[in-house]
């Protein structure tokens, strides 16, 4: 080994921390940016309009967390500099800017939102969102997460800017202008990927011969497997609403905001090591499960003491998160602590086993623990409303087997320990040592 080998490795490390760094960064750029937008349009639609934006900010969310699954993932783990892939995506991203703009419309429609200026924006929304939703994903492909910040920051400053100015200008507040905003502030950030992104990651492909059963076959379980978490949330709280109330509801999800930096914390984490999985396979030099479960223990043990400053803190913050009219749950504050450390043990193993092209079996075993875990809320809430406390426990728990499992699976499909690397990397796609610090 040479003398300057140290220094490399010294270096190397350091640009892959300050890599996951922003990863990070922008996990909390993009949570502050969406929960800023969404407190000014409180305060300026009143109760009906928040209500009528929040539903569409909902489905928002919902279209793009599978767009990002089917489009992003795939562009993260396989080779998108791949004619036949490339062609894959320039059809996956057009159809589902399609049919993600006509879900919107269609979601106007069975809300009886009849003001077709409203629709047609929505619409407009829809499809600039998952645009710049793709732009997103390049830079996380790229490992270029503190640029992939800026442009975060870029979105969020132009879209208050644009609401700021709309009102000043004497425009009376309402879903339409909030939503033109939106779209003002997403506009600007697609126009500064392009400006800022190489003219290879916009480079077109036929879509005659593209590798279209292979994309689909990947990304379909990958869609699904990422809309396991938000769903079992979703039916979760439906049920503390329908079977307790909507005040005890209102508890659990107060305590839960106050360990949103900790879910946060896994969130960003989860993207860089995706990323950097995919990256080790595509360059022949695949990553251990080993690796995967150190990286399981490095965010455990981040998410457990941010968790307990959470805890620790909630007595002070509780307050200003409701506002004084009602009281945290104590017991399902320490749960979501609970939720994030199990959460921080199971992603890096997904990440590894989707980075292995494995989706469909983390599906399975994702899938198996949130069905335990509602059944399992389900009979506690019948048996006593009062139990909602624990819908944390609940979801969170099982992450601790789903873990076991996914390190059983992996095991058995690592690459032999002295096995020589097979072909390297695409020309086009930066090697781990090229990234950059800072954007």
């Amino acid at each position: 080994m040479s003398r300057r080998d140290p220094r490399e490795l010294a270096a190397k490390a350091g640009r892959l921390l300050a890599s996951a760094g922003g990863a990070v960064a922008v996990q909390f750029v993009t949570a502050g940016g969406s929960l800023v937008v969404q407190a000014l349009a409180a305060r300026t639609l009143g109760a009906d309009g928040y209500g009528a934006y929040a539903l569409y900010f909902a489905v928002l969310v919902m279209i793009t967390a599978v767009q990002t699954s089917f489009v992003g993932d795939t562009l993260t783990v396989f080779d998108r500099f791949d004619p036949k892939v490339r062609g894959a995506l320039v059809l996956a991203v057009g159809g589902t800017m399609l049919v993600g703009a006509a879900v919107g419309s269609a979601v106007v429609a069975a809300m009886g939102r009849a003001d077709p200026a409203e629709a047609a924006v929505f619409a407009l929304l829809v499809a600039l969102w998952l645009l710049n939703e793709t732009g997103r994903r390049v830079f996380t492909a790229r490992m270029e997460f503190w640029r992939l910040t800026l442009n975060d920051a870029c979105y969020l400053l132009v879209t208050l800017s644009a609401l700021g100015a709309l009102l000043g200008f004497g425009a009376d507040a309402s879903v339409l202008l909030v939503l033109a905003a939106m779209c003002v502030g997403c506009a600007a950030s697609i126009v500064l990927a392009r400006l800022r992104l190489p003219a290879e990651e916009y480079a077109l492909a036929p879509v005659r011969g593209a590798a279209i059963r292979e994309i689909a076959g990947f990304a379909w379980w990958r869609s699904v497997q990422a809309g396991i978490r938000p769903g079992a949330l979703l039916v979760a709280r439906l049920m503390v609403a329908g079977l307790a109330s909507t005040a005890a509801l209102a508890a659990v999800e107060a305590s839960r905001l106050l360990l949103a930096p900790a879910m946060t914390f896994v969130n960003g984490a989860g993207w860089f090591l995706l990323g950097d999985f995919a990256k080790a396979e595509r360059a022949g030099r695949p990553m251990r499960a080993v690796q995967a479960v150190r990286g399981c223990a490095l965010m455990a043990g981040v998410a457990l003491v941010m968790s307990a400053a959470g805890i620790a803190l909630g007595g002070l913050l509780g307050p200003v998160v409701t506002g004084g009219s009602f009281d945290i749950d104590r017991t399902a504050l320490f749960g979501w602590g609970v939720y994030a450390v199990c959460f921080a043990c199971t992603l890096p193993l997904a990440s590894l086993a989707t980075a292995r092209k494995r989706s469909r079996s983390v599906f399975a075993i994702r899938g198996v623990e949130s069905a335990v875990g509602l059944l399992v809320l389900l009979g506690l809430l019948v048996a006593d409303g009062g139990n909602a406390s624990l819908v944390p426990y609940c979801l969170g728990s099982g992450g601790l087997v789903s873990a076991a499992l996914l390190w059983r699976m992996l095991r058995r499909g690592d690459p032999v320990a002295d096995a020589a690397p097979t072909e390297a990397r695409p020309a086009a796609e930066p090697a781990a040592d090229d990234v950059p610090a800072v954007g």
